[in-house]
């Protein structure tokens, strides 16, 4: 299903809420919030958050427990709390190839509200100093020696060990990881279509999983070449069970709120 048209505009409008929101000097409204997640969210998320909604177990892989305040599709730091503009990219955009399909029905007040709401189901928003984006340094040329350059940046890294030879997460580690590692040749990548959101990834880890952060461990031209060299990879994008049965919970959770 296409994301409806205004999609990336109203994604576009909510890029700064976490200023609009620290500007105004005023809590944030809960209530308007909770009424969201009610009708939105906690059909799998649950009504406290915690991933065990009543249609959780349509799926292979868990909705997220918001209770514990990780997430692994951030621009910041690893191990920091993701900033505003991060929740609301996971809302309106979803994350591709998961249950977790895209909200973006949603106005941008609601949008404002349901963040505010889903960050004070974990203790770690109130408790973290704020969040600090990390820097993605401009993109060199995308050319062939560039992704020949990433290949060797693949071994120097000792990706193989977890994702594979060929990085279809068969590694001689993946074995033994309770979170296996991701076939890098299939598409689309959960965190997003571009070279630059696979820097990001490259940058932050993945919160959670054994993905660490490369940042200030390689260089930042070798993390664009090795973006590039996987970015090559991708064969043609699929659609996963998960996201199926995210498309039928909305699908019946829309027409038993009517």
């Amino acid at each position: 299903m296409a994301p409806r048209p205004g999609a990336l505009a109203l994604l576009v409008s909510t890029l700064g809420l976490g200023l609009a929101v620290g500007a105004s000097g005023q809590p944030p409204d809960l209530s308007a919030g909770e009424r969201v997640f009610r009708d939105n969210c906690a059909v799998c998320h649950g009504a406290t958050g915690d991933g065990h909604g009543m249609a959780a177990s349509h799926f292979k892989t868990p909705p997220r427990d918001l209770t514990e305040g990780r997430f692994k599709f951030r621009s910041t730091a690893s191990g920091q709390i993701p900033t505003d503009t991060d929740l609301a990219r996971t809302i309106v955009q979803g994350i591709p190839s998961t249950g977790m399909v895209p909200q973006n029905h949603l106005s941008e007040a609601e949008v404002r509200a349901v963040i505010a709401f889903v960050k004070s189901l974990s203790p770690r928003f109130a408790a973290a100093a704020a969040p600090k984006v990390v820097a993605i340094a401009s993109a060199p040329p995308a050319t062939p020696e560039a992704v020949a350059r990433g290949a060797r940046v693949y071994v120097k890294a000792e990706c193989a060990e977890c994702h594979g030879k060929e990085a279809r997460g068969d590694g001689p580690s993946a074995k033994d990881l309770s979170v296996k590692p991701s076939d890098l040749t299939r598409r689309p990548f959960k965190s997003g279509p571009a070279a630059r959101d696979i820097v990001r990834t490259l940058l932050t880890g993945l919160d959670g999983t054994p993905m660490p952060s490369y940042n200030q461990v390689i260089e930042d031209d070798e993390l664009w070449d090795l973006a590039y060299w996987l970015d090559a990879r991708g064969g043609p994008p699929e659609t996963t069970d998960d996201e199926r049965a995210g498309w039928h919970v909305v699908r019946m959770h829309q027409r038993r709120s009517r």
